[in-house]
């Protein structure tokens, strides 16, 4: 293939096309800011999933527990 060849071969593609570089530019920083949203999303729900099982566990066991202090405090008082 000649040099002419390779040229014209060429011309077809815009090698001047200064707004390329920055529209590729854009789209990486783009998807790597979706990227870095994705995974502080998925994180943040976790943590929130976390507190929300924990705090319902609590409250739960509070209530258990209060329930069996108020029968055990009736049985030492009618013991007494």
């Amino acid at each position: 293939m000649s040099w002419v060849q390779v040229a014209v071969s060429r011309s077809s593609e815009d090698i001047f096309d200064e707004d390329a570089d920055e529209m590729y530019l854009l789209q990486k920083e783009w998807n790597s800011t979706m990227k870095k949203r994705l995974k502080e999303g998925y994180r943040d729900g976790i943590e929130a999933g976390k507190e929300l099982a924990l705090q319902e566990g609590f409250n739960q066991g509070y209530r258990h527990g209060a329930e069996l202090m108020v029968t055990c405090g009736q049985f030492r008082g009618t013991l007494k």
